[in-house]
């Protein structure tokens, strides 16, 4: 019989705990072949996040590697709740004691072989806000500043500028500034320098002119490393991400604001690298980025982000009544979504998050939800067993459904057994897809469902994201804890303008890096610190009128000359700051 234990605070531990040191469960999952799930380990944050010790964290800025972690967290010790639920993904942690709870009984289901009989209504939405930015022909600058707006920008500012009053320092940054530090920030994930001084060394191997007559080295760091995005005597002790909730609480609003108004939707786990000692941090076997911040999110299918919230735990964070944390953070994304309207959404999620109990509370919201799912959250429900399943031949299927709510679950044999869970989509049209079979060594065509059809089809958009993301990931990062979650906020911004250019600007895209590479550099030119006359100098025998890249013209309020023609104009070229006539636009950037 298993017997209680105390940790060092003395509080009681649940009875299905066994210790063991970082270091060696690292070194388990790293021999264990076997297991393809992903392993999920919580390194805990301090308990209390309103102190001044929580905006350090004691790692090195530069040149850190993920895998030289240092020797107090290796060796600390580290504990795993047992789970008598069969999942495959374990959360370690360390947990209170829980009280035996009278269990209630399951409602029994009652399945039968048939279709699904949905009576949601079929998706008609237009989307007006589209439409109005297309008008618009924002230039990419002009799209990044949708979610970094006037408010954000400011907001970032004034709690920066307090902080640093705070530390009984005169800090005095401007907007102008702040750009300047965010255009070397997204500067920095095309350009990186294993330490980030040598933007502004003279050596000719890594002076980088842009950056060095943008702003001055020690004025960057200072600012850095005052960077704040909350007051501190205002924090919520119970809040894990406190130092940085109003910025989430903003980039959720800009990023609603502008989304797309589409009818499929995806949901899923991002991760957001992270090495020090500080923050929920976790290690997922299998990820490209193993150590890091696990973020909930809720994605169009192309990969824009509409809703995210980062994961601290069940010990920070209470689920829904009768659904895991992971159906709850799907709920809440379905309630940012139906804030914009109640509209017939379309969900799409992994096993992670799915489950019968799931599906019957979005059918009553009103949202449709297909997702992959494990056999132990299907309520029971009769297909045949999946060791007979492998023994039938590629796109075999067998299905159920509930009667009384109309939610089937579907078994198909593809490369492995597979069950999906809807609450919307049936297994009518059953189409033909191609599949490589290792018998015959060649394609065959095999039956798939059509649950099964739009789930491959749609599911995905947080995949996407992260792909984009990875490509030009911010690399420089502070002594904060926070810091490469900021990064990441950027990234995803710039990700999020990306997909809005790609749909506004049907006729003249640009692709990713080039979209980064134009608004860094307005950044970085229009923001440049020319008080003093040397710099100036420099600045023009430098300057990018010729390089024919980024180049928009856009709108201006106030009428100036033209560059070219001297005449008086209404319209400017973004990146040059320069008035320039559209008729005059092409010859003023040719040589």
């Amino acid at each position: 019989m298993a017997s209680t234990s105390r940790d060092a605070a003395g509080k009681l531990l649940s009875p299905k705990i066994r210790s063991a040191k970082l270091l060696e469960v690292l070194n388990s999952l790293e021999e264990d072949e076997s297991t393809k799930e992903k392993e999920i380990i919580f390194i805990s944050p301090p308990d209390n996040a309103a102190g001044d010790f929580t905006d350090e964290d004691s790692g090195s800025e530069d040149g850190h590697k993920g895998g030289n972690l240092p020797g107090s967290i290796l060796h600390a010790a580290v504990v795993s709740e047992g789970s008598d639920t069969g999942e495959d993904n374990e959360e370690l942690e360390l947990q209170p004691a829980r009280k035996k709870q009278k269990k209630i009984p399951e409602r029994r289901r009652v399945w039968t072989k048939r279709d699904i009989r949905p009576n949601f209504v079929s998706w008609s939405a237009s989307d007006p806000h589209i439409e109005y930015l297309k008008s618009q022909e924002l230039s990419p600058v002009g799209l990044f500043e949708l979610f970094f707006d006037e408010g954000t920008i400011n907001f970032i500012v004034n709690e920066t500028n307090r902080y640093a009053w705070q530390k009984n320092v005169d800090l005095g940054l401007t907007a102008q500034e702040l750009k300047c530090v965010l255009g070397i920030l997204i500067l920095s994930g095309y350009i990186s320098y294993p330490r980030r001084r040598m933007f502004w060394e003279t050596s000719p191997d890594s002076h980088h002119h842009l950056v060095a007559d943008a702003i001055r080295r020690d004025r960057f760091e200072l600012i850095f490393s005052y960077l704040h995005f909350a007051d501190n005597n205002e924090l919520d002790d119970s809040d894990r991400f406190a130092k940085v909730r109003p910025l989430i609480i903003l980039m959720n609003q800009n990023f609603q604001k502008h989304a797309p108004l589409e009818e499929y939707y995806s949901f899923g786990e991002s991760m957001c690298e992270y090495f020090g000692h500080r923050g929920s941090k976790q290690l997922h076997k299998g990820k490209l980025i193993r150590f890091g911040y696990k973020i909930w999110c809720g994605t169009t299918s192309r990969g824009y982000l509409v809703w995210f919230e980062p994961s601290q735990g069940t010990l920070y964070t209470k689920p829904e009544k009768d659904i895991d944390l992971g159906g709850s953070m799907v709920i809440k994304f379905v309630d940012a979504l139906q804030a914009r309207g109640c509209l017939p959404y379309h969900i799409f999620f992994d096993k992670v998050f799915t489950s019968v109990k799931l599906m019957s509370i979005l059918r009553e919201k009103g949202v449709k939800a297909t997702g992959t799912v494990h056999d132990y959250m299907t309520e029971r429900c009769p297909l045949k067993d999946p060791k007979d399943f492998k023994k039938m031949k590629k796109g075999s299927f067998d299905y159920k459904v509930d009667e009384s709510e109309e939610i089937i679950v579907c078994r198909w044999h593809d490369s492995n057994v597979i069950d999906v869970c809807s609450n919307a989509v049936g297994i009518e049209p059953v189409k033909l897809t191609n599949r490589y079979s290792n018998a015959s060594k060649t394609r065959t065509q095999v039956h798939q469902p059509s649950l099964v059809r739009l789930y491959n089809e749609k599911m995905g958009g947080v995949a996407r994201m992260d792909q984009n993301i990875a490509k030009y990931k911010v690399k420089i990062r502070g002594m904060k804890w926070y810091s490469s979650f900021i990064g990441y906020i950027i990234d995803v911004a710039l990700n999020n303008a990306w997909q809005l250019h790609r749909i506004c600007s049907e006729e003249t895209q640009v692709d990713l890096l080039a979209f980064r590479r134009y608004v860094a550099c307005v950044y970085l030119e229009s923001n440049a610190d020319t008080s003093s006359q040397g710099r100036r100098s420099r600045r023009l025998e430098t300057e990018s009128r010729f390089d024919m890249i980024g180049h928009w013209i856009i709108h201006q309020d106030k009428r100036t000359r033209c560059a070219l023609c001297h005449s008086q104009t209404n319209t400017r070229c973004e990146k040059c700051q320069k008035g320039v006539h559209a008729k005059c636009f092409r010859e003023y950037h040719i040589k």
